[in-house]
C-alpha cells in the first residue's frame, strides 16, 4: 500500500511527523535516539519502559535513564496485521540490551534479513501514517552490517 492510500488528505503526506510513545524515546542534538528507560535507585535493576515499582526489589525510587543504543536480537516474527495506517507486513522483536533488558520494538529488516543473536541498533523509524496523514514514528532496531 503506498503512503498516499493511507493519506486522508494527500496535501497532509509532508506534514510533521507524529512520534508513538514520545516519552519512550529521546534525542541527542545531533539526532541520535535513546531509548528512555528506568534505574533503581535502591537495586540498580533497570526496566523499558520505566517502571513506577522496581521489579527486582519493590521500590518506589526508579530514576529516569538513557538505555544502550545496541543489542542483540533475541527472537522476531513477521506481523500482518495491524491498526489501520500501518504499513504491512513489518517485523515485530525482542531486543537484548547490555543494561539486562529485553525490548520489544520493530525491526527494520526483512525477515529473510534476520538472525537470531545478531547485533542490532536503534533508530527511529516510519511505521505508516495516521488518519490526518501525518507520518507515524517509533524507535526501531536496524541490524548492523
Amino acid at each position: 500500500m503506498t503512503q498516499s492510500a493511507l493519506v486522508a488528505d494527500p496535501a497532509l503526506a509532508d506534514a510533521e511527523p507524529r512520534y508513538l510513545a514520545p516519552d519512550l524515546v529521546t534525542r541527542d542534538a545531533d539526532g541520535t535516539p535513546h531509548l528512555v528507560g528506568g534505574r533503581c535507585c535502591a537495586c540498580g535493576a533497570r526496566s523499558f519502559p520505566k517502571a513506577l515499582v522496581c521489579s527486582g526489589c519493590l521500590s518506589e525510587e526508579v530514576e529516569s535513564v538513557t538505555l544502550a543504543s545496541e543489542g542483540t536480537l533475541y527472537s522476531f516474527a513477521a506481523v500482518h496485521a495491524a491498526p489501520p495506517g500501518w504499513r504491512l507486513p513489518y517485523v515485530l522483536g525482542y531486543v537484548d540490551l547490555p543494561d539486562n533488558v529485553r525490548v520489544l520494538a520493530h525491526i527494520a529488516a526483512a525477515p529473510e534479513e534476520l538472525r537470531i543473536d545478531m547485533p542490532v541498533h536503534l533508530s527511529v523509524g516510519e511505521v505508516g501514517a495516521d488518519p490526518a496523514g501525518r507520518p507515524l514514528l517509533t524507535y526501531t532496531f536496524t541490524p548492523v552490517r
